[in-house]
């Protein structure tokens, strides 16, 4: 696991070592690694969702040793055979291929190529980190006005009838997609009851007859300590601070210490709102690792294109 070192992958705010074993034990996640003699060069993380209708590159680790080394190129090689042996058997006709990433970054335009990606952005979000001891966040909480705040009210099944109405998805979500710490899914009873068995903290507001936000909470520790991941979805000011200060006050309700806040938006308007209700009203540190992270979806045909054109280059 050093490959999750502190100053590398998000900044140190690294989920993998804390799931790893989790992904290992899951049927869905398929763990696929390049090794040179006896060495492991990287891994790459590939989980099926939403009934096999998609299939997520979750995420890869490139081992320090090889930085700069062409470990891109020696992960690039097994493709071709990464989709044959382990993933195709797997997918459906309709199934669409996925990734999330950081599409502004020109070291990862070959990567989008390589894997038909390029030009498939389908949405972005936002995501910020704030930090604070969970005693000065208490004594914040305690002196906040929430009194013009829309309440909000922990998820129910039946409130399911009110986030899947088409004027829901419409005005809040981003192509029908709801983001769970990173991950797109389908808006679906059957992924809304894997969530809540998941652990996630769900709020949502109590608007009838559809809704009109609702946010996710969770927690991992990474190798900088604990983050407390907080995925909202909706379009308005009020009810995005309302998300932030209910999921805020659930983590500070389970935890003691040093928290980091990963707070996503999918509105980016509502990026400065973040900024400023975090840092003027929670007194929460900003920490310099804000990220936009663009969506990318194509399907099969394209990808199956583009591992075998990258299979002649070798």
């Amino acid at each position: 696991m050093k490959m999750a070192r502190p100053d590398t992958f998000r900044d140190g705010f690294d989920y993998l070592p804390a799931r790893f074993h989790q992904y290992v034990d899951d049927p869905d996640v398929f763990i696929i690694m390049a090794e040179s003699g006896d060495s492991l060069v990287g891994i790459a993380l590939y989980m099926f969702h939403d009934d096999d209708e998609a299939l997520l590159l979750k995420t890869g680790r490139q081992n320090p040793k090889y930085d700069g080394g062409g470990a891109f190129r020696r992960v690039s090689q097994s493709v071709p055979m990464v989709y044959k042996d382990f993933l195709l058997q797997r997918c459906k006709p309709t199934t669409l291929y996925q990734s999330v990433v950081e599409g502004h970054r020109t070291n990862l335009h070959k990567y989008l190529q390589n894997y038909g990606l390029w030009g498939k952005d389908k949405c972005k979000f936002d995501t910020m980190y704030f930090q604070s001891d969970v005693s000065a966040i208490q004594s914040s909480l305690a002196s906040s006005n929430t009194t013009n705040l829309p309440p909000l009210t922990p998820y129910q099944p039946p409130d399911l009838h009110r986030l899947l109405p088409p004027a829901f998805s419409a005005a809040v979500l981003s192509e029908g997609r709801v983001f769970v710490d990173w991950e797109p899914y389908k808006l679906s009873e059957s992924n809304m009851k894997k969530f809540v068995e998941a652990g996630c903290y769900i709020l949502v507001d109590s608007t009838e007859p559809a809704a009109k936000s609702f946010s996710f909470g969770g927690s991992y520790m990474t190798p900088r300590g604990r983050v407390y991941h907080i995925d909202i979805h909706c379009k308005d000011e009020a009810l995005c601070k309302a998300h932030i200060i209910n999921q805020v006050k659930n983590a500070c309700s389970q935890y003691r210490g040093m928290i980091t806040f990963c707070i996503m938006v999918i509105d980016q308007a509502l990026k400065e709102t973040v900024v400023k209700y975090c840092v003027e009203s929670l007194t929460l540190s900003h920490l310099p690792h804000d990220h936009t992270y663009t969506l990318y979806e194509t399907d099969l045909t394209t990808v199956a294109k583009a591992v075998l054109g990258n299979k002649a280059k070798y």
